[in-house]
């Protein structure tokens, strides 16, 4: 399936926009994007509450280039996306105590279903919603997985590179 043709029209309760962390930015980057599907209140409010405090966790993380969250509470979809200068940097992430109370946190709710999905970008573009939804939207539910080749499509272009 063409992710990059599937339209995904949903409204959303909140969402809080990219934010670059101020780190500079090497040529290439690597764009990791999650979805999460929660059923009801709990998961949801659960899911939110863990993305904020993510999103704080990822800007002051070494290797952290941006980041964004967007959640659908009605439909309960939960998403988030940021950028980082390497695979290893955003492994770094994954495995520090911030990451590790939020899947903790969500394993007390029971089963999540979820996308975890990397790929190769350019880091001086920053990603798109519209353009991430497709790409998660169109992937199974399952483990980390990483897709290296690069897309451009729906980039909008980010601050100059310091």
């Amino acid at each position: 399936m063409d992710y990059q043709k599937v339209v995904v029209p949903m409204p959303t309760m909140l969402v809080l926009p990219w934010r670059w962390s101020g780190a500079p930015r090497p040529r290439t980057a690597l764009v990791f994007a999650s979805r999460f599907d929660g059923a009801g209140f709990r998961q949801g409010w659960r899911l939110l509450i863990g993305g904020i405090r993510l999103r704080r966790a990822v800007l002051g993380s070494p290797g952290a280039l941006g980041v964004s969250l967007r959640a659908h509470p009605i439909q309960g979809r939960y998403y988030t996306l940021s950028m980082w200068q390497d695979q290893d940097s955003l492994m770094a992430f994954a495995q520090g105590p911030a990451h590790r109370r939020a899947v903790r946190g969500l394993a007390e709710l029971g089963p999540v279903q979820g996308v975890l999905v990397s790929r190769d970008a350019d880091s001086q573009q920053r990603p798109t919603w519209r353009d991430t939804t497709c790409w998660l939207t169109a992937l199974d539910t399952g483990p980390y997985r990483h897709q290296p080749q690069p897309t451009a499509v729906g980039s909008d272009p980010g601050p100059p590179a310091r």
